[in-house]
């Protein structure tokens, strides 16, 4: 197996040798998928709070609090989920078998088998939580990952991209940061399967970059924060409550 300290560019021959190192590792045990989420839990825990300086960095002012809350805690409340269902998802699930093969005993079961590399693109108003929180599945299926946080957060990236290598190998996660460019040559690599989290505008280009690769997609597409306030509601109570969801939606607060 080729050393991947240095991972040869361009992005290609990245995935290309994850992939490769996937295909030769063999069936992804319980126990690797549990250690890989408790390092990713030990990473959020050793660098919260530079993460938080450079998060504030990046918006021009961010309070820790908004951080910790938005992007350490419920990353990590995520993690603790996958982590505590890994061994019931990875269980065969019994379907019933249909004629003529129920007459001989046949037996049918669903495996869930991991897909092998995928590729995570995060968005820009909770940078680290929707590059992470999606990771904690991917992880949990058996599966290896390419992240590619958002270039509108450099510094919180940068750090990722350090803090990543420091708990993992570059065989599991590998992180890629740039400019726009870079997220559109990336969303246009042949992943096993692709996550996504932006506008709806980000979404119709990812599906026609996928598109040529016949990759399998997942989009988490969003922008707008709807809201139905009755008669009889407290209407400053109201204003203050939808403000403070707008502006946190915005990866800020209120």
């Amino acid at each position: 197996m080729n050393d991947l300290t240095h991972f040869p560019q361009p992005m290609g021959d990245v995935l290309r040798a994850m992939q490769l190192a996937h295909g030769q590792g063999g069936a992804v045990s319980a126990a690797t998928r549990m250690d890989r989420l408790t390092r990713l839990m030990q990473l959020l825990d050793k660098h919260a709070d530079p993460i938080c300086e450079a998060l504030d960095q990046d918006f021009g002012g961010r309070p820790p609090c908004v951080s910790l809350m938005n992007d350490i805690l419920s990353t990590q409340g995520s993690l603790k989920y996958a982590r505590s269902n890994v061994r019931r998802w990875m269980k065969k699930d019994r379907r019933s078998s249909v004629l003529p093969f129920n007459l001989f005993g046949a037996r049918v079961e669903v495996e869930h088998t991991p897909k092998g590399v995928v590729g995570i693109l995060g968005a820009w108003n909770v940078p680290l939580f929707t590059t992470l929180a999606p990771l904690a599945s991917v992880l949990a299926a058996g599966n290896c990952a390419m992240l590619k946080p958002s270039e509108f957060a450099p510094r919180t990236s940068a750090l990722l991209e350090s803090a990543i290598a420091e708990f993992f190998s570059p065989y599991e996660i590998q992180v890629i940061t740039g400019s726009v460019e870079v997220s559109r040559a990336f969303s246009s690599l042949p992943f096993d399967h692709l996550v996504v989290t932006g506008s709806s505008g980000t979404g119709r280009a990812v599906m026609r970059a996928v598109a040529e690769h016949l990759v399998p997609v997942t989009l988490e597409l969003g922008g707008k924060l709807p809201a139905i306030i009755g008669r009889t509601a407290d209407l400053a109570l109201s204003a203050q409550r939808i403000i403070t969801g707008k502006t946190m939606n915005g990866g800020r607060c209120a």
